[in-house]
């Protein structure tokens, strides 16, 4: 990696909490009615979702253990996505990549995440509970779950999930 992309990535990161309110006031701007519409009567209508209707299910792109509750969105079309995920305490995500920017928050437990093309866990920065990771889109990171962890994935479909090694991806095993 050169010098200049480097800067650009430490410049980004440095931006995390900028990034984010700016992206926060983007949303109190936009109406949450405009995320999910009634497919046969294309009314918009407001999401809200309590805790207790997540329904938790495997992912084939994702590591054994590792569970999915989509929020809204459906990840494959060019919509808002948020989904949530749910690691076991260990568990962890190998170094891979995102065709689009990625916001991901940690809702409980603790998580810890790097940027790289490998997994170093020298390189992992803590993220308690609350913490929030803007990564840009081809930005090489991996995560790992200290203890039992909820973490929300927040983006722009189509989204999708690719190894920088293809034997961490789980869907060629």
């Amino acid at each position: 990696m050169n010098t200049t992309t480097r800067e650009s990535r430490k410049g980004i990161l440095s931006a995390a909490p900028l990034l984010t309110f700016t992206f926060a006031i983007f949303l109190a701007a936009r109406p949450a009615a405009s995320i999910a519409a009634d497919p046969e009567t294309k009314e918009h209508k407001p999401v809200i979702v309590q805790p207790a209707e997540l329904q938790w299910s495997d992912s084939p792109a994702l590591p054994a253990g590792v569970k999915v509750s989509i929020l809204y969105g459906d990840i494959k079309k060019a919509e808002p996505i948020g989904f949530r995920v749910k690691l076991p305490a260990g568990g962890m995500i190998a170094p891979h990549t995102h065709p689009v920017d990625e916001r991901l928050t940690v809702i409980s437990g603790a998580f810890a995440m790097g940027e790289g093309e490998k997994f170093d866990k020298a390189a992992l920065k803590d993220m308690p509970a609350g913490s929030v990771a803007i990564f840009p889109r081809g930005c090489a990171m991996f995560g790992f779950a200290r203890e039992e962890t909820i973490i929300q994935v927040d983006a722009e479909g189509p989204w999708a999930i690719n190894y920088i090694n293809p034997a961490d991806d789980p869907r060629k095993k």
